[in-house]
């Protein structure tokens, strides 16, 4: 966690952990929600499937609300919205294209293509379908793309979202990155999760897999975890520290391993040629969880 008064790129030691706070409404309301029961249907995703997202728009309250929960200042942004949180509006129209539990659905990658910087509050109409769709031994594996279009109806931003259908205890069994994740990368910052902050991330999410402890812990995790899309506003804010992301870009992020809710996390990058080529985010347990490319 990077310390109050403390500037981006300055790390401070891990606290300690300390008992977290749960949700216990929350958790109660999703359990009772038809679509995360045990008993939801799985139906078979179909390439070329449109999927149902008529618009999607970064409100200031929203990305003041989610960066916050990453420790991020949004001060350097001014009236720019994070393109980071467009993710989250593929992922919630990936699930209400399914009719199965939210709880099932890994997200493995998450590509994001900025071609003109948009406003917060600006409404950006959407194009989405179903790309590509393959049985895998691990479930089944899907890519959806999203346009996202300005008033003008020109493309200022596109998506791909890679999932997998499986039970959640197909993060527990998730191959490990082997060698130093850190090799290669420098240190830049250090950020710390806790309950609160995933929960304020992923609200929207609908997952038992961010707000319960007693499901995480029946589907072998030891505790809840944190939206994947967290690392790759991790990843955007180094970006931007260091000068990019500020007009055109893209990123696409490889999300490794689960990170748990009370984790802490290294930011690190990789240089080549004096720009930021590629973004990686360690747990403090010394796993990769995500590794982003930047172009």
């Amino acid at each position: 966690m990077v310390a109050r008064g403390t500037a981006f790129g300055e790390a401070t030691p891990y606290p300690p952990p300390r008992r977290e706070r749960v949700s216990v409404a929350r958790v109660r309301r999703l359990a009772a929600t038809p679509d995360t029961r045990r008993g939801a249907a799985d139906l078979p995703t179909v390439a070329g499937t449109s999927l149902t997202i008529a618009d999607a728009t970064v409100s200031k309250a929203r990305q003041r609300r989610m960066l916050a929960a990453c420790d991020v200042d949004p001060g350097p942004l001014g009236a720019t919205a994070d393109a980071s949180l467009l993710g989250i509006d593929c992922m919630m129209a990936i699930r209400k294209s399914k009719v199965r539990a939210p709880d099932k659905l890994i997200h493995l990658e998450q590509r994001i293509q900025v071609h003109t910087p948009f406003a917060v509050d600006e409404k950006l109409g959407v194009r989405a379908k179903v790309e590509h769709v393959e049985q895998t031994p691990g479930g089944e594996k899907a890519r959806a793309v999203f346009d996202f279009l300005g008033r003008d109806g020109a493309v200022v931003a596109a998506a791909t979202a890679t999932t997998l259908v499986a039970e959640p205890s197909w993060l527990r069994d998730a191959p490990a990155f082997r060698g130093d994740p850190r090799a290669g990368h420098k240190l830049v910052a250090r950020r710390l999760l806790n309950a609160t902050k995933v929960q304020a991330y992923s609200e929207e999410a609908n997952s038992r897999l961010h707000f319960d402890p007693a499901f995480a812990v029946r589907n072998g995790l030891r505790a809840p975890v944190a939206n994947a899309l967290m690392t790759v506003t991790w990843a955007l804010e180094a970006c931007r520290a260091a000068g990019a992301a500020s007009g055109a870009f893209t990123l696409t992020a490889r999300f490794q391993s689960p990170l748990f809710w009370d984790d802490g996390v290294d930011v690190l990058v990789r240089e080549e040629g004096g720009r930021i080529a590629a973004v990686r985010c360690v747990s403090s347990a010394g796993a990769l969880v995500c590794e982003a490319e930047v172009g």
